[in-house]
């Protein structure tokens, strides 16, 4: 069955991947940052470019909804339905002009397709257990990301060279993107779930029951519970919270203190990233496979310590070409980063309530998107408002965020190793 499934996901997620490469954060806040710079205040507009490009993950707030409404239902028909809502966003995405209106709704419709596809993830999630076991799960995932990185970093990239021929270019490359979308709904609709009766059966036994409720409460009674899961969302929203404002801060500090224009910009922001995740995620695979997440990620965030050690030096020290280094190297970390946050709550559930883990680590996932990039740009302009040009130093929160975060991993790693080492002999 993996083998006749495997071609199917292979195409429809590469041509949701066309659609991703215009909704990717990097490229969004470039538009917004150059397209609508004149539209309003320089605090208006960067605060706009943080929303753009941390609705990729803000958006993952509605989780909690899409695992609700998915309970029961035919998973494949939800999944196209939402890639259906994608391409609509990315058609109506052309019609803002430059004026403040024109930035409200560019800004709304972003937000809607990153919903959409945060329903995706969701629900995907509870597909991809259903078909494949743990040893499959890593190297399907793994092939899927690796195509769907190329193309978003081709889309992001032709969107970012043309727009340095033309501002409006954007406006061509987002319905050929809708396109993708609508494409990638008709395939997937001839996806089939293995058991999905059963499947929808136990979610709905598991609903009614007396198993948790997808909604905010079951996810305390959960997050309260199970304290190894609880832990693991300690790390993530603290080591995450310094990844989720990078790509804002880069925006600003590329525009405002480089001048860079809008072809570098996407390429450092988006396009190097991605090229490098396409190549170095089979060896994120391969650790991942059969190792705890813990032990995982006590081992893989320090990759991205390493890029945001390399942004700092470039930054503080004006150092372009080092900025390219630091791309290349979080390309690598955000390979392994999808990996372990695609499939990392799978070591603390079963198939029944998977659903429901995977909806509170995007739900929180969700928190920080909408709170730090906000909070890097608003951190920025503090400094700047401060000594004009201090605002490079901001540029250090996300690396102490992120190597608080891989230092508390390191610990949960070592006390789990330490407790199963006790407990094996007792056994």
């Amino acid at each position: 069955m993996v083998n006749a499934l495997v071609p199917r996901e292979l195409l429809s997620w590469a041509l949701t991947a066309v659609a991703l490469g215009a909704l990717e954060g990097g490229l969004l806040g470039v538009i917004v940052k150059n397209q609508f710079a004149d539209v309003g205040s320089p605090l208006a507009v960067n605060l706009a470019v943080a929303v753009v490009a941390g609705a990729p993950s803000f958006s993952n707030l509605t989780s909690f909804l899409f695992a609700r409404l998915a309970v029961g239902r035919d998973k494949i028909l939800f999944l196209c339905r939402l890639m259906q809502l994608m391409a609509l966003c990315l058609f109506l995405m052309v019609l803002p002009t430059a004026t403040p209106f024109g930035l409200v709704l560019f800004t709304i419709c972003t937000v809607i397709g990153r919903v959409a596809w945060s329903g995706i993830l969701t629900v995907r999630a509870a597909v991809w257990r259903a078909n494949y076991t743990r040893r499959w799960r890593g190297h399907v995932t793994a092939r899927i990301v690796q195509i769907a990185s190329l193309l978003i970093a081709a889309i992001s990239a032709l969107a970012g060279f043309t727009m340095d021929w033309n501002g409006e270019a954007y406006r061509v490359v987002f319905p050929l993107a809708g396109l993708g979308a609508l494409a990638a709904s008709r395939v997937f609709r001839r996806t089939r779930v293995r058991q999905h009766r059963r499947l929808l059966r136990s979610e709905e036994v598991d609903l009614s029951g007396g198993g948790r409720q997808i909604s905010l409460r079951g996810a305390l009674e959960i997050l309260r519970e199970n304290v190894e899961f609880r832990n693991y969302m300690i790390g993530m929203m603290v080591f995450g919270g310094g990844n989720l404002m990078i790509v804002a801060l880069l925006v600003v500090l590329l525009n405002e203190h480089f001048s860079m224009g809008q072809m570098e910009q996407v390429m450092l922001t988006s396009s190097v990233p991605l090229f490098f995740l396409c190549f170095s995620i089979a060896h994120w695979a391969k650790l991942l496979a059969g190792r705890h997440i813990f032990g995982y990620r006590a081992i893989h965030s320090w990759t991205f310590v390493s890029s945001y050690v390399i942004y700092t030096i470039a930054v503080l020290a004006h150092v372009p070409w080092l900025l390219w280094l630091g791309s290349a190297l979080l390309g690598s970390a955000l390979a392994g980063g999808h990996l372990g946050w695609n499939l990392g709550h799978n070591d603390f559930t079963d198939d029944a309530r998977s659903t429901l883990y995977m909806a509170i680590h995007v739900g929180l996932t969700g928190l920080r998107g909408l709170v730090m990039p906000l909070v890097g740009v608003a951190f920025y302009q503090y400094l700047q408002s401060v000594s004009p040009g201090s605002g490079i130093y901001s540029i250090l929160l996300p690396l102490v965020l992120a190597s608080l975060g891989s230092a508390w991993f390191v610990y949960l790693h070592l006390e789990r190793t330490r407790r199963l080492s006790h407990s094996e002999p007792a056994a």
